[in-house]
């Protein structure tokens, strides 16, 4: 069996050669995930002899080069890994391949349903999902011993840590991506989904009545609740919480490296529900494999997206990295890190961030919206959500 050949070369040497024997991937990992990857690669070769290529691309190119260079037979078998809402334009661009056939029922089984929906389009599994991401509370235990029960709570202990030296309560306010629990858990959402499941891009629920109650309760953290003033974006309430000054964020699993490096204790956790039972869910991201359609290696390309997803190798990545897992079976297997614990529960019912290419028309007015909408306490909430969703419809 001959060695692996791990090769990190630049993507443009690829354009005009010939497929080697074997496969390759193009991915963005870097530092210890790469390590992971290679040590998987090396094992899938010594189960299959199958040798594998590496190859280092960055993640903003990857679409537009699969895009281009798969119908030329120029691209990678596998890209390792995509976030899920990028494969909307490549799956209506033809250049993925559904992997539906591959998916045995044991392995859907076992995978985390909402992951599972990430990366289904039009009915078809365009990619298989390694691992899950999103916001959570995070808490600074130092300064908050006792987790909060109830949203109530939250704001109560937020409140009374508001000092002229603390923050209680912070997170990136005006960026929908991190404000769309509010909305989405009092029934407002993005794309609906019609009788098949499929995203119906001319369904809009982002000026609905749940949409405007859940943008209400924005405006009363900042001006009835008094705790995220104008001026607080992701880099200050980030930055606060390195400093030690900021008692719980909204944020994901990948500050937590900063935290523990600047040595604050965390606890990670849900958001709260209220003292009603209301429980709030906002956006996930899966990260997961694509297959191109036009790989000449199809089988092999699948063995080993089903080697990198496999249980044991989401526990290692997870162990390594601290990678949430989509596999239920891996979930459980590394549910002794309170960090994986804490974010696994936070996303269990998050919604996936919507894979179709019209979500890309949402970020910019939706972002505009949020400016208006905390921008003074009288706003007309109603009023700015439908016209954000006049612009939406017009794009």
């Amino acid at each position: 069996m001959k060695k692996i050949l791990f090769s990190l070369i630049t993507v443009f040497a690829l354009f005009g050669m010939a497929q080697a024997q074997g496969i390759t991937i193009w991915t963005h990992f870097g530092d210890a995930e790469l390590e992971w990857l290679q040590s998987q690669a090396s094992g899938f070769e010594a189960a299959f002899g199958v040798p594998v290529s590496i190859v280092k691309v960055d993640l903003g190119e990857i679409k537009q080069k699969m895009l281009l260079s798969a119908p030329e037979g120029e691209a990678a078998d596998l890209v390792v890994p995509i976030p899920h809402d990028n494969i909307g334009e490549m799956a209506v661009g033809g250049v993925l391949a559904d992997m539906s056939e591959f998916a045995t029922p044991d392995y859907l089984a076992d995978l985390n349903k909402q992951a599972q929906l990430a990366f289904t389009y039009n009915g078809k599994l365009f990619g298989l999902p390694m691992y899950v991401e999103g916001p959570a509370l995070i808490v600074n235990t130092d300064l908050v011993p006792n987790a909060p029960a109830t949203l109530e709570d939250m704001v109560a202990i937020a409140q009374g840590l508001t000092t002229s030296d603390t923050y209680g309560f912070l997170y990136d306010i005006g960026n929908f991506y991190f404000s769309y629990i509010w909305m989405n858990s009092s029934g407002g959402y993005v794309f609906g989904r019609d009788a098949s499941g499929a995203l119906n891009a001319s369904d809009l629920g982002i000026a609905n009545e749940g949409a405007v109650t859940g943008a209400e309760l924005m405006k009363k953290f900042r001006y009835d609740f008094g705790l995220i003033p104008t001026g607080v974006d992701y880099g200050v309430a980030d930055g606060l919480f390195i400093d030690g000054s900021l008692a719980m964020i909204y944020n994901g699993p990948w500050a937590i490296a900063n935290y523990r490096n600047a040595g604050i204790n965390v606890k990670v956790m849900p958001i709260p529900p209220t003292a009603a039972g209301q429980y709030f869910n906002g956006f996930m991201g899966v990260q997961g494999i694509l297959m191109n359609q036009f790989s000449q290696h199809k089988v092999d390309a699948a063995n080993f997206a089903k080697w990198i997803t496999r249980p044991a190798a989401q526990v290692s990545l997870a162990e390594l990295t601290g990678k949430i897992p989509s596999s239920n079976n891996a979930a459980a297997q590394v549910a002794s890190d309170p960090i994986i614990a804490g974010f696994s529960l936070a996303l269990a019912n998050a919604v996936p961030m919507p894979n179709i290419p019209e979500m890309g028309n949402v970020w910019g007015p939706m972002g505009d919206a949020l400016t208006q909408i905390l921008d003074t306490v009288d706003s007309d909430v109603p009023g700015i959500l439908s016209g954000a969703a006049s612009q939406i419809n017009g794009n």
